[in-house]
Protein backbone atom coordinates (compact mmCIF):
# COMPACT_ATOMS: atom_id res chain seq x y z
CA UNK A 1 0.00 0.00 0.00
CA UNK A 2 1.57 3.37 -0.93
CA UNK A 3 1.47 5.99 1.39
CA UNK A 4 1.51 8.81 -1.18
CA UNK A 5 -1.84 9.91 -1.99
CA UNK A 6 -3.16 12.70 -4.15
CA UNK A 7 -3.49 16.20 -3.18
CA UNK A 8 -5.77 18.43 -4.57
CA UNK A 9 -6.81 21.73 -3.87
CA UNK A 10 -10.12 23.38 -5.30
CA UNK A 11 -10.07 26.87 -5.99
CA UNK A 12 -14.05 27.34 -6.42
CA UNK A 13 -15.04 30.87 -7.18
CA UNK A 14 -17.40 32.17 -4.22
CA UNK A 15 -16.42 29.29 -1.90
CA UNK A 16 -15.90 30.16 1.70
CA UNK A 17 -12.39 30.63 3.12
CA UNK A 18 -9.50 28.22 3.29
CA UNK A 19 -10.85 25.94 6.66
CA UNK A 20 -13.94 25.94 5.67
CA UNK A 21 -14.02 22.95 3.16
CA UNK A 22 -16.29 20.53 5.17
CA UNK A 23 -18.98 23.39 5.13
CA UNK A 24 -20.12 22.67 1.65
CA UNK A 25 -24.32 23.73 2.94
CA UNK A 26 -26.82 26.25 2.07
CA UNK A 27 -26.81 29.52 3.44
CA UNK A 28 -28.88 29.38 6.56
CA UNK A 29 -29.08 25.61 6.93
CA UNK A 30 -27.32 23.79 9.79
CA UNK A 31 -23.52 24.17 10.40
CA UNK A 32 -23.46 20.65 12.11
CA UNK A 33 -22.99 16.84 10.73
CA UNK A 34 -26.32 16.08 12.48
CA UNK A 35 -29.33 18.27 12.02
CA UNK A 36 -31.01 18.67 14.63
CA UNK A 37 -34.60 17.57 15.25
CA UNK A 38 -37.55 19.09 13.43
CA UNK A 39 -40.13 20.78 15.93
CA UNK A 40 -43.32 19.28 14.52
CA UNK A 41 -45.11 21.95 12.92
CA UNK A 42 -49.07 22.83 12.39
CA UNK A 43 -50.91 21.48 9.54
CA UNK A 44 -52.25 24.75 8.73
CA UNK A 45 -48.35 25.99 8.44
CA UNK A 46 -47.92 23.76 5.39
CA UNK A 47 -49.55 26.09 2.88
CA UNK A 48 -50.99 25.47 -0.17
CA UNK A 49 -47.09 26.53 -2.38
CA UNK A 50 -45.70 24.82 -0.10
CA UNK A 51 -47.86 21.38 -0.60
CA UNK A 52 -47.77 22.16 -4.00
CA UNK A 53 -44.18 22.50 -4.96
CA UNK A 54 -43.24 19.27 -1.89
CA UNK A 55 -46.50 17.70 -3.87
CA UNK A 56 -44.29 18.11 -7.34
CA UNK A 57 -41.26 16.65 -5.74
CA UNK A 58 -43.31 13.67 -4.86
CA UNK A 59 -44.76 13.28 -8.34
CA UNK A 60 -40.91 13.55 -9.93
CA UNK A 61 -39.62 10.88 -7.68
CA UNK A 62 -42.52 8.65 -8.94
CA UNK A 63 -41.40 9.03 -12.56
CA UNK A 64 -37.72 8.99 -11.90
CA UNK A 65 -38.34 5.98 -10.06
CA UNK A 66 -40.53 4.45 -13.23
CA UNK A 67 -37.85 5.16 -15.50
CA UNK A 68 -34.77 6.64 -14.50
CA UNK A 69 -33.43 9.75 -16.66
CA UNK A 70 -29.91 11.07 -16.47
CA UNK A 71 -31.31 14.85 -16.52
CA UNK A 72 -32.35 16.23 -13.07
CA UNK A 73 -36.22 17.91 -13.12
CA UNK A 74 -36.37 21.40 -11.60
CA UNK A 75 -39.05 22.84 -9.40
CA UNK A 76 -38.51 26.80 -8.86
CA UNK A 77 -39.21 27.93 -5.51
CA UNK A 78 -39.72 31.59 -6.54
CA UNK A 79 -43.59 31.69 -5.99
CA UNK A 80 -42.90 30.78 -2.29
CA UNK A 81 -41.98 33.40 0.60
CA UNK A 82 -39.27 33.37 3.13
CA UNK A 83 -41.92 31.56 5.40
CA UNK A 84 -42.41 28.60 3.08
CA UNK A 85 -39.56 28.27 1.91
CA UNK A 86 -38.16 27.38 5.38
CA UNK A 87 -40.74 24.92 5.91
CA UNK A 88 -39.93 23.60 2.82
CA UNK A 89 -36.55 23.26 3.62
CA UNK A 90 -37.11 22.10 7.10
CA UNK A 91 -39.70 18.82 5.61
CA UNK A 92 -36.86 17.93 3.29
CA UNK A 93 -34.05 18.21 6.03
CA UNK A 94 -30.31 17.95 5.34
CA UNK A 95 -28.58 14.72 3.92
CA UNK A 96 -24.93 14.06 3.93
CA UNK A 97 -24.04 14.78 0.12
CA UNK A 98 -22.88 18.41 -0.76
CA UNK A 99 -21.32 20.01 -3.48
CA UNK A 100 -19.51 23.53 -4.73
CA UNK A 101 -19.36 24.45 -8.08
CA UNK A 102 -17.73 27.45 -10.01
CA UNK A 103 -18.10 29.15 -13.29
CA UNK A 104 -16.53 32.65 -14.15
CA UNK A 105 -20.05 34.32 -13.90
CA UNK A 106 -22.11 31.75 -10.85
CA UNK A 107 -21.46 29.61 -7.99
CA UNK A 108 -23.31 26.88 -6.76
CA UNK A 109 -23.71 25.29 -3.61
CA UNK A 110 -25.74 22.38 -3.39
CA UNK A 111 -27.21 19.96 -0.39
CA UNK A 112 -29.13 16.58 -0.74
CA UNK A 113 -31.74 16.82 1.06
CA UNK A 114 -32.31 13.50 3.83
CA UNK A 115 -34.98 12.17 0.34
CA UNK A 116 -32.63 10.41 -1.73
CA UNK A 117 -32.74 12.53 -4.78
CA UNK A 118 -33.96 15.18 -3.80
CA UNK A 119 -31.47 18.20 -4.22
CA UNK A 120 -31.22 22.09 -2.74
CA UNK A 121 -29.35 24.01 -4.84
CA UNK A 122 -28.94 28.03 -4.05
CA UNK A 123 -26.52 30.07 -7.24
CA UNK A 124 -25.12 33.15 -6.40
CA UNK A 125 -23.69 35.44 -9.50
CA UNK A 126 -20.73 37.71 -10.40
CA UNK A 127 -23.57 40.77 -9.50
CA UNK A 128 -24.82 39.55 -6.71
CA UNK A 129 -27.88 37.94 -7.71
CA UNK A 130 -28.86 34.75 -5.42
CA UNK A 131 -31.97 31.90 -6.61
CA UNK A 132 -33.02 29.06 -5.02
CA UNK A 133 -34.85 25.81 -6.50
CA UNK A 134 -35.06 21.95 -6.07
CA UNK A 135 -33.59 19.13 -8.66
CA UNK A 136 -34.60 15.76 -8.45
CA UNK A 137 -32.43 13.33 -10.15
CA UNK A 138 -29.28 11.09 -9.78
CA UNK A 139 -26.93 14.15 -9.97
CA UNK A 140 -28.04 18.29 -10.26
CA UNK A 141 -27.50 20.14 -13.17
CA UNK A 142 -25.11 22.51 -12.40
CA UNK A 143 -22.50 19.01 -11.61
CA UNK A 144 -23.33 17.94 -15.03
CA UNK A 145 -22.51 21.11 -16.84
CA UNK A 146 -19.52 22.22 -15.35
CA UNK A 147 -18.05 18.47 -15.62
CA UNK A 148 -19.17 18.79 -19.52
CA UNK A 149 -18.17 22.49 -20.01
CA UNK A 150 -14.91 23.11 -17.99
CA UNK A 151 -12.61 20.14 -18.34
CA UNK A 152 -10.76 19.51 -21.25
CA UNK A 153 -10.87 16.58 -24.39
CA UNK A 154 -6.50 16.21 -23.98
CA UNK A 155 -3.98 16.93 -21.73
CA UNK A 156 -0.36 17.31 -22.26
CA UNK A 157 1.62 14.46 -21.12
CA UNK A 158 5.22 14.93 -21.14
CA UNK A 159 7.91 13.26 -22.70
CA UNK A 160 10.47 12.58 -20.53
CA UNK A 161 9.15 11.37 -16.80
CA UNK A 162 11.35 13.65 -13.76
CA UNK A 163 13.59 11.99 -11.52
CA UNK A 164 11.69 9.79 -9.11
CA UNK A 165 8.55 9.36 -11.10
CA UNK A 166 7.75 5.48 -11.55
CA UNK A 167 4.58 5.08 -12.96
CA UNK A 168 3.12 8.71 -13.33
CA UNK A 169 3.26 8.82 -17.73
CA UNK A 170 2.56 5.34 -17.87
CA UNK A 171 -1.02 5.62 -16.04
CA UNK A 172 -1.55 9.36 -17.84
CA UNK A 173 -1.45 7.56 -21.06
CA UNK A 174 -4.09 5.28 -19.85
CA UNK A 175 -6.30 8.55 -18.36
CA UNK A 176 -6.30 9.37 -22.17
CA UNK A 177 -6.99 6.82 -24.01
CA UNK A 178 -9.76 5.75 -21.23
CA UNK A 179 -11.54 9.26 -21.36
CA UNK A 180 -11.41 9.33 -25.37
CA UNK A 181 -12.86 6.15 -25.25
CA UNK A 182 -15.79 6.45 -22.96
CA UNK A 183 -19.36 6.41 -23.69
CA UNK A 184 -22.37 7.79 -21.78
CA UNK A 185 -24.01 5.31 -19.75
CA UNK A 186 -20.65 3.13 -19.87
CA UNK A 187 -19.08 1.28 -16.64
CA UNK A 188 -16.57 3.66 -14.93
CA UNK A 189 -13.21 2.39 -14.90
CA UNK A 190 -11.31 2.60 -11.66
CA UNK A 191 -7.63 2.71 -10.75
CA UNK A 192 -6.66 2.41 -7.31
CA UNK A 193 -3.88 4.17 -6.08
CA UNK A 194 -3.62 2.37 -2.83
CA UNK A 195 -3.05 -0.79 -4.34
CA UNK A 196 -0.76 0.79 -6.85
CA UNK A 197 3.20 1.66 -6.26
CA UNK A 198 3.31 5.39 -6.84
CA UNK A 199 6.08 7.20 -5.93
CA UNK A 200 5.53 11.51 -4.35
CA UNK A 201 6.41 12.48 -7.75
CA UNK A 202 4.33 10.38 -9.55
CA UNK A 203 1.30 12.34 -7.30
CA UNK A 204 3.02 15.96 -8.11
CA UNK A 205 3.08 14.86 -12.31
CA UNK A 206 -0.69 13.08 -11.85
CA UNK A 207 -1.94 16.23 -10.20
CA UNK A 208 0.00 18.98 -12.10
CA UNK A 209 -0.99 17.55 -15.34
CA UNK A 210 -4.39 16.49 -14.85
CA UNK A 211 -5.46 19.60 -13.57
CA UNK A 212 -8.38 20.64 -11.49
CA UNK A 213 -12.02 22.55 -12.80
CA UNK A 214 -13.96 24.07 -9.63
CA UNK A 215 -16.23 21.12 -8.73
CA UNK A 216 -16.05 19.52 -5.69
CA UNK A 217 -18.55 16.92 -3.77
CA UNK A 218 -18.37 15.37 -0.36
CA UNK A 219 -20.63 12.78 0.84
CA UNK A 220 -20.82 12.50 4.98
CA UNK A 221 -22.41 10.12 7.05
CA UNK A 222 -20.99 6.08 7.36
CA UNK A 223 -18.05 5.72 4.91
CA UNK A 224 -16.93 9.31 4.30
CA UNK A 225 -15.46 10.52 0.58
CA UNK A 226 -14.99 13.60 -1.21
CA UNK A 227 -14.92 13.67 -5.18
CA UNK A 228 -12.32 16.22 -7.28
CA UNK A 229 -13.44 16.53 -11.12
CA UNK A 230 -9.93 16.46 -12.45
CA UNK A 231 -9.72 18.66 -15.90
CA UNK A 232 -9.52 15.80 -17.85
CA UNK A 233 -12.86 15.23 -19.11
CA UNK A 234 -14.56 11.80 -17.54
CA UNK A 235 -12.01 11.66 -14.86
CA UNK A 236 -12.56 12.27 -11.27
CA UNK A 237 -10.65 12.00 -7.96
CA UNK A 238 -12.72 9.96 -5.45
CA UNK A 239 -11.13 9.78 -1.92
CA UNK A 240 -12.41 7.87 1.12
CA UNK A 241 -11.79 9.31 4.81
CA UNK A 242 -11.92 7.39 8.08
CA UNK A 243 -13.39 9.02 10.62
CA UNK A 244 -9.78 10.58 11.67
CA UNK A 245 -9.84 12.45 8.39
CA UNK A 246 -7.05 10.06 6.56
CA UNK A 247 -7.43 8.51 3.05
CA UNK A 248 -7.64 5.29 3.17
CA UNK A 249 -8.79 4.78 -0.12
CA UNK A 250 -7.25 7.09 -3.07
CA UNK A 251 -8.65 6.32 -6.74
CA UNK A 252 -9.14 8.25 -9.99
CA UNK A 253 -12.39 7.14 -11.72
CA UNK A 254 -12.96 7.78 -15.46
CA UNK A 255 -16.96 7.43 -16.57
CA UNK A 256 -19.68 9.27 -15.42
CA UNK A 257 -20.15 11.35 -11.86
CA UNK A 258 -18.91 8.88 -9.64
CA UNK A 259 -21.63 6.30 -8.57
CA UNK A 260 -21.02 6.75 -4.42
CA UNK A 261 -22.85 10.12 -4.84
CA UNK A 262 -25.23 9.28 -7.47
CA UNK A 263 -28.55 8.42 -6.23
CA UNK A 264 -30.25 4.81 -7.56
CA UNK A 265 -33.79 3.84 -8.69
CA UNK A 266 -34.43 2.16 -5.45
CA UNK A 267 -33.32 5.32 -3.89
CA UNK A 268 -36.24 7.73 -5.57
CA UNK A 269 -38.69 4.74 -4.68
CA UNK A 270 -37.84 4.77 -1.23
CA UNK A 271 -37.85 9.01 -1.44
CA UNK A 272 -41.28 9.08 -3.02
CA UNK A 273 -43.05 6.46 -0.45
CA UNK A 274 -41.64 8.58 2.60
CA UNK A 275 -42.15 11.98 1.27
CA UNK A 276 -45.51 10.94 0.63
CA UNK A 277 -45.92 9.39 4.52
CA UNK A 278 -44.71 13.02 5.03
CA UNK A 279 -47.52 15.00 3.14
CA UNK A 280 -50.32 12.32 4.46
CA UNK A 281 -49.37 13.51 8.26
CA UNK A 282 -49.83 16.73 7.33
CA UNK A 283 -53.35 16.24 6.50
CA UNK A 284 -54.32 13.69 8.90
Amino acid sequence: MTDHVLVWHPKVPGEAPAGGDDQLRLIGMPTGLVRPARQALAADQLTPPARTVLHEVRADLERQALAPSDLPTRISLDDLGETDKATVADILGEGDVWAKVGDRNTYWRVVESVLAGVWRLEASTADGTTSEWIEVGQVPQPILTVAAEQSRATIDIPEHAPQGAMNALPLLVELQERSRAYQPGGENHVINFTLLPITEVDTQVLTSVLGQIPLVIRSGGYGSSRVFATGLRHVWAVQYINSMGNVILDTLEVGGVPVSVLAAREDFEDSAERLGEILEAFTS
